[in-house]
Formats: structure tokens, sequence, C-alpha cells
């Protein structure tokens, strides 16, 4: 089961520590926020499975959220030959899955339930 998304319109870095081929940094605009990950408009150059580091800042907030997730396959995206749109968070730290909490439930106009 996925967490709800918001939509958002923000930038989203994306680093992979060990890019052997291909570039190993990346700049994509997000489509939608969740707890779970971030959809992107276009897909990221990074092969499924990829770890990858995400940087992205939340509207209002000054301090950009740093995450680490995985390439996946989003919803358009074939075979995955040009890579994932959709990034899952890895571990995320509780205090980033809050900030995102909050910005969704605002977003969604949905009461906090935290």
């Amino acid at each position: 089961m996925s967490a709800l998304r918001a939509p958002i319109a923000v930038a989203v870095e994306i680093r992979s520590a060990s890019a052997p081929e291909g570039p190993g940094r990346v700049f994509r605009l997000a489509a939608a926020l969740g707890e779970d990950g971030v959809r992107l408009e276009r897909p990221a150059p990074f092969e499924i499975g990829r770890p990858v580091d995400v940087r992205l800042t939340l509207p209002d907030d000054p301090e950009p959220l740093a995450v680490r997730a995985e390439i996946a396959l989003g919803e358009g995206d074939g075979e995955g030959e040009a890579g994932g749109r959709e990034l899952t968070f890895v571990d995320a730290p509780a205090e980033t899955r809050v900030q995102i909490h909050r910005y969704v439930a605002d977003r969604l106009r949905l009461p906090s339930l935290r």
C-alpha cells in the first residue's frame, strides 16, 4: 500500500554514488510527493533498482531534504529502458517523513494525523 501523495513542482537532484556509465547527477522536476517517495515528470536515466541520493526543497521550507531512494518504474515507463519515474525512499529519517506528511496534509487539506 502506498502513501498519499500530493502534487508538487520542485527541482529534485538525483545523485548516484556509483555510476560507471552514464550521468552521476541529474535534475528532474517532481510531480507528486508522499512519505514513500517522489514521482518525477520525466524518468531519471539510471537503471531500475539503483540506489540514489535525493535532495529537494519543500515550498516554504528553506532546508533541503536529503533522502536515500531507489529508482523504480512509474506508470508510462514501459520496460524502463529510459530509467524510472519513481524514486522510492529507503529508510527516510522520521523527521523527514514528518515534514513530508505535513506538506501532503496541508496541500490536500487533510487534518494532520500526527
